[in-house]
């Protein structure tokens, strides 16, 4: 489903949403790269430490030569950790960095070329999970499907799709290398991502989505008529996670003619707009929610390494063991 058709089931559903996804077109990914640089945003200096610190040891795991495909490689900063010390090894190594946003993955093609030259053979795909993921699974060679922060962005029953897919499309002694956000502390998490300035990057990133749907739909929607409000929800449940949940709540009765589309929305007082499909988005896990989440699959996590707020792990299909 495209962005345009994702757009339209969203607002057109009861309760209305813009799915996540959405807000990641070339201005949404330069806002959540900002959002590195945020001070009490925890996550991307955790999981930046986490692959720093365990990308050798990481990469001696994985059995060569190999291709790397990289599911929502963003700036491929954190991913350029593994990839060094694999080019370190000599290892023979093809790259394919994924990303739904076209231009912004020709961005990080052209940077890699600046870095690696003809050291590393880069071929990107643009486009979402659900299509990619299984030609993925076409690739003969030996794969490592590398996905960082992936995993929590997705409402839980697409996070248990999306992980099925993965583990269909390994086979022998293929590998899944990702992280998770493992931070259990409240106070940090809400400290971190429910901080709605609407100067700082990550308001901006939540509300990107409206500014997408305008220009796809041809609507007009006025997010001064809306205020952005959100709230940690905690879940201990094993075959659960804690997540976020965010929107905009409409300040009066309001209505846009879609001009694309031939549609009008209507929001009433009080209305939520929810910013993400599903029961929510930034989910935290604990270590047996992750191993749950992947043995439901028959993946079997094979090695861990923990920071206390990130956590990486290699897992390969349990029935090619």
């Amino acid at each position: 489903m495209g962005v345009k058709e994702l757009l339209v089931k969203g607002l057109c559903s009861t309760p209305k949403y813009i799915d996540m996804s959405c807000r990641y077109d070339k201005q949404g990914s330069i806002y959540d790269d900002q959002c590195q640089d945020i001070e009490d945003f925890y996550h991307y200096k955790a999981e930046e430490a986490i692959m720093r610190c365990n990308a050798k040891d990481a990469a001696l795991q994985l059995k060569t030569p190999l291709r790397l495909f990289d599911l929502g490689c963003g700036s491929t900063t954190k991913s350029q950790y593994l990839i060094n010390e694999l080019l370190a090894n000599k290892v023979n190594v093809e790259y394919t960095p994924i990303d739904v946003s076209k231009d912004f993955l020709q961005h990080a093609c052209e940077t890699l070329k600046n870095i690696y030259g003809n050291r590393l053979k880069v071929d990107p795909i643009a486009g979402d999970f659900m299509n990619v993921i299984p030609q993925i699974g076409k690739y003969r060679g030996r794969k490592v499907l590398l996905w960082l922060s992936g995993l929590q962005c997705f409402p839980l029953d697409t996070q248990h799709q999306l992980l099925s897919k993965i583990s269909e499309s390994m086979e022998g002694d293929d590998s899944l290398l990702m992280t998770a956000d493992i931070t259990q502390d409240k106070a940090v998490i809400e400290k971190a991502y429910l901080d709605f300035d609407d100067s700082k990057p990550f308001a901006k990133l939540y509300t990107n989505g409206v500014h997408v749907a305008n220009r796809e739909l041809g609507g007009n929607i006025d997010l001064s008529q809306f205020i952005l409000e959100g709230r940690h929800v905690e879940d201990k449940d094993v075959s659960r996670a804690s997540y976020n949940q965010v929107w905009l709540r409409s300040l009066c009765n309001q209505s846009y003619y879609l001009e694309e589309v031939g549609k009008n929305v209507t929001f009433e007082e009080g209305e939520k707009l929810h910013l993400y499909s599903g029961n929510g988005i930034s989910h935290k896990y604990t270590i047996p929610q992750l191993e749950n989440a992947l043995a439901s699959v028959k993946l079997r996590v094979l090695k861990k390494w923990d920071n206390g707020n990130s956590v990486l792990l290699l897992s390969t299909r349990e029935n090619e063991l």
